[in-house]
Order: structure tokens, then C-alpha cells, then sequence
């Protein structure tokens, strides 16, 4: 074979593969009516050592000690930029201990709250409910792809450590 062929096959290939990846995000996305972000003002340190487990109760999500900052209802453009960033594979993935977090998702169905997964975009730590099938090797490298997401939502709580927002 010669070079354009190579050069074909290689390119139909990496269409292919990201055809797949945004039929994952799709296939994820239309299994909620809705998603929220939602982000807080300071990471929950004494709830996590105190009972490490984020309640859910009469359709809300329980978070002691912390005041909402950002509370918004993903559209569809959104949810494929996130999710997109989610459900990927990075090459290079690497965790802190810190575990600082300050974002959660929340998935309802049918108007009712089903499952979270709230992260440290610092750190690259996770936790999620059981029924969410969002990929558990989330990492700093995602953290930092999704706070360019959060800068162009306009979040108030973008990500990044601010003077308003510390992280440790």
C-alpha cells in the first residue's frame, strides 16, 4: 500500500472511533430528563471525615456545611462538552490525595433524583452513586479539561482556586 492509503485507513479509523465515543455520550446523556451542575463555595472536609457518603433525602442531595455557588440545569450542548470529557480515556492520568471537592452532578429521571458524581477538578478524585456508569479513572487531567468547560459556562466557581474559592 502507499502512503495515501495508509493515510485513508488511518483517518476513516479515527472518524470511526470518535463516532463511537459521541454515541457513548449520547447513549449516557438520554438515559436522564435531566442533569444539574451543581458547585459549591468550600469543599466538604468535615462531612467527608465524618460520614464520607453524600444522602440523598426527599429528592435532594444533603451537603453539609457548604452554601451552592452555581446550581444550573445542563443543555444539550453542555452535556455532551462535559460528558464528552467524562466518559474519555486519557493517556496520562494522575490523582492527588487531597480530595477537595467542589462540583456535583446530579441525574434525575421522572422529576426524581437517581444518582451524583461529585469530583475534586483539583485532584482528580471522584465519588459517585452505584448507578451511575460514569467511568471511575477521572483524574486531574479531566478536572482540567473541564474547567476550561466551566470558564466558557461562566460558572462562578470555575474550577480554578480563587481568593472567594480555596481549595486547600
Amino acid at each position: 500500500m502507499n502512503n495515501f492509503s495508509y493515510r485513508l485507513i488511518f483517518t476513516i479509523s479515527l472518524l470511526l472511533l470518535s463516532s463511537l465515543s459521541f454515541g457513548q455520550v449520547d447513549k449516557f446523556i438520554n438515559k436522564y430528563d435531566e442533569i444539574r451542575l451543581i458547585s459549591y463555595n468550600s469543599h466538604r472536609k468535615y462531612a467527608l471525615r465524618d460520614n464520607p457518603t453524600i444522602e440523598i433525602k426527599n429528592n435532594k442531595v444533603i451537603i453539609k456545611g457548604v452554601k451552592i455557588v452555581d446550581n444550573v440545569i445542563l443543555d444539550n450542548k453542555y452535556s455532551k462538552k462535559i460528558f464528552n470529557v467524562l466518559l474519555s480515556q486519557k493517556k496520562e492520568c494522575s490523582v492527588a490525595d487531597c480530595y477537595n471537592p467542589r462540583h456535583i452532578l446530579l441525574f434525575f429521571k421522572t422529576k426524581k433524583l437517581v444518582g451524583y458524581f461529585e469530583f475534586c477538578s483539583s485532584c482528580g478524585g471522584s465519588r459517585k452513586s452505584k448507578n451511575i456508569s460514569i467511568n471511575s479513572s477521572f483524574c486531574s487531567e479531566h478536572g482540567n479539561d473541564l474547567i476550561k468547560i466551566f470558564k466558557e459556562m461562566k460558572l462562578k466557581n470555575n474550577g480554578e482556586e480563587t481568593e472567594d474559592y480555596k481549595y486547600y
